[in-house]
């Protein structure tokens, strides 16, 4: 393959805009890549540094034929043998600089090819950093919508389930025992499925009226331990526990989470407004919030 000298791109000899140094070099080089002193001499910089002068061409080559004893008939024969492999050379010649020029405009192609083909890898990759940036955008969005929409709601975990409830009224009747407002309550109503073997009841889903009043049961739950008996004055002290309503993502990250810290000797984790918080132990002053996966890398190195 042929290489321009000056800009060291491929070319093919066949084309018009090619043209070569007639000094001892024989550099190649793209017409646009050559001066004017150049194209009047054709000689390069160096070939007219060093004070080459071109080459003697083959036309200015004088040939002298030494007579022979043989009969002019056998020299000619002898002639036309060198000729047919003079002849046959040139053939290959011509086809090998063809092949050359083929696959030098082929690998030049190919070069452009590949340059173009990384200017739009670059500009996927520089789309594609945009759209994550946009995907997670939307992500936290659709994330702060949900907690929005769950702000007002509590579960109650342990309440057992009297025959032909009312879920209302029981709640209703939990909140006068607990001294909150029974009115605050909008909607309850049993969630999730409860299998056979599985002798808890099902997660009593609460919508209230108003963010403070999900606060005030939230305190009332710090404060108070809630058995089924100071419910339902039936004896039983099983516990009932009061819980904010979380989206998916929150209770596959609180799951996470304890299943991460708790082996790290973390005895406290909680939900407060939403946030998943965690401490070491009482003497631990400092709390962590944890939002996302990504956060507990921060205790890989705690035993």
């Amino acid at each position: 393959m042929v290489q321009c000298k000056k800009c060291k791109l491929f070319l093919s000899l066949a084309k018009e805009d090619v043209v070569r140094c007639k000094g001892e070099c024989e550099n190649v080089y793209h017409k646009k890549c050559v001066n004017k002193k150049f194209l009047s001499s054709m000689l390069c910089d160096d070939c007219q540094t060093n004070k080459s002068s071109p080459k003697q061409s083959v036309d200015d080559t004088k040939i002298t034929l030494n007579p022979s004893d043989e009969s002019g008939d056998y020299v000619l024969a002898e002639v036309n043998k060198k000729l047919a492999v003079i002849y046959s050379v040139e053939k290959k010649i011509e086809e090998l600089t063809n092949g050359v020029e083929f696959y030098a405009d082929m690998y030049q192609k190919l070069l452009d090819f590949k340059e173009e083909s990384q200017k739009k890898i670059k500009a996927l990759e520089q789309k594609n950093v945009y759209l994550e940036k946009c995907n997670k955008a939307l992500e936290e969005r659709v994330q702060e919508l949900e907690m929005k929409d769950k702000e007002k709601n509590i579960e109650i975990h342990g309440l057992e389930k009297q025959e032909n409830e009312n879920t209302i009224l029981v709640v209703q009747k939990m909140a006068e025992k607990l001294n909150l407002n029974p009115n605050e309550i909008q909607d309850a109503q049993r969630v999730g499925h409860v299998k056979p073997d599985d002798a808890k009841p099902k997660t009593v889903l609460v919508t209230l009226r108003s963010k403070s009043a999900r606060n005030s049961w939230m305190l009332v739950k710090k404060e108070t331990k809630i058995t089924n008996n100071k419910v339902y004055d039936n004896g039983s002290e099983k516990r009932i526990y009061i819980n904010e309503d979380l989206p998916k993502y929150k209770r596959q990250l609180l799951w996470t989470v304890r299943n991460k810290l708790k082996p790290k000797g973390f005895q406290y984790i909680w939900v407060q407004n939403g946030s998943i918080l965690v401490k070491k132990n009482s003497e631990e002053k400092k709390i962590y919030n944890i939002r996302l996966e990504e956060d507990l890398q921060k205790f890989d190195e705690c035993k």
